[in-house]
């Protein structure tokens, strides 16, 4: 099962302190500004124009400003101020006017019942300490036919393959809790009463290692010791995660990441 988190508070001063020293370059990573899983998330709605939507961990607004071009509103929350004011700063620039900014814990929303017609998370649940009181929060504040959409880095079903991904992403960032398989969110959707009506299987995504450990702020020598570990594990592992080495250096490697719809 998942593990219970004891520590949230701590997990959730981690994350700000993180994040809040990251903000400008989530919001020019390629990763988290590009990517066709938010043209696809936008397609798995299936809007129709009306909507209200809630942008739960909005980071660089991302998410955010891709559904606001398609509904009536948005609301984008993040639990890190610096990261609202980037985000906002970002998504005003680009016009968009329908998108209100508020600092909200994931874990405690702070609107009532059935406010939102879809609730989006887009690589931020792996940070929640809670992924189940997340999940019921969500079910929570969506309307009756509301719909759920969840993009995160998950987990392989294989345990090696998991345990593998989850010592990198969490030594690069040690706020990040665990990226759960597609099965396990599939069953804490269930315990909440939210219908899982689709999952995309997973896909790959390059982590260019130089970049992805800088957006972290990640210290030489654990940058180099991490690279260590990397190269160093079994080739099934490293052939999975498509580790490219050129000149005996680590350039690039993979995680997987799923999408993931439910409705109420």
């Amino acid at each position: 099962g998942i593990p219970k988190m004891d520590n949230s508070d701590g997990i959730k001063e981690l994350v700000q302190a993180q994040f809040a020293g990251s903000a400008q370059q989530f919001v020019e990573s390629k990763l988290h500004r590009q990517g066709d899983d938010l043209q696809r998330m936008v397609d798995l709605a299936e809007l129709s124009g009306h909507e209200r939507v809630l942008d739960i961990a909005t980071g660089g607004g991302h998410t955010a400003l891709a559904f606001a071009r398609h509904v009536r509103e948005v609301v984008a929350t993040d639990l890190t101020p610096k990261m609202l004011a980037v985000a906002e700063e970002y998504v005003t620039a680009q016009g968009q006017k329908n998108v209100q900014f508020m600092r909200a814990d994931a874990e405690a929303l702070p609107f009532s019942n059935a406010e939102f017609d879809v609730v989006t998370a887009r690589l931020a649940p792996h940070h929640f300490p809670n992924p189940r009181r997340f999940v019921s929060e969500v079910a929570r504040v969506l309307l009756p036919g509301g719909r759920f959409i969840l993009d995160d880095n998950m987990g392989p079903e294989d345990d090696e393959l998991f345990d593998f991904m989850d010592r990198f992403e969490r030594w690069r960032d040690p706020s990040h809790v665990r990226a759960l398989r597609l099965s396990e969110w599939r069953s804490i959707c269930e315990d909440n009463r939210l219908r899982v009506i689709h999952t995309d299987p997973l896909t790959k995504k390059v982590y260019p290692y130089k970049e992805w450990t800088e957006r972290m702020r990640l210290p030489p020598m654990q940058t180099d010791a991490l690279a260590a570990f990397i190269l160093a594990s079994p080739e099934h592992v490293k052939e999975f995660f498509d580790v490219q080495v050129v000149d005996g250096k680590l350039q690039s490697l993979c995680a997987t990441f799923g999408i993931l719809v439910a409705v109420t």
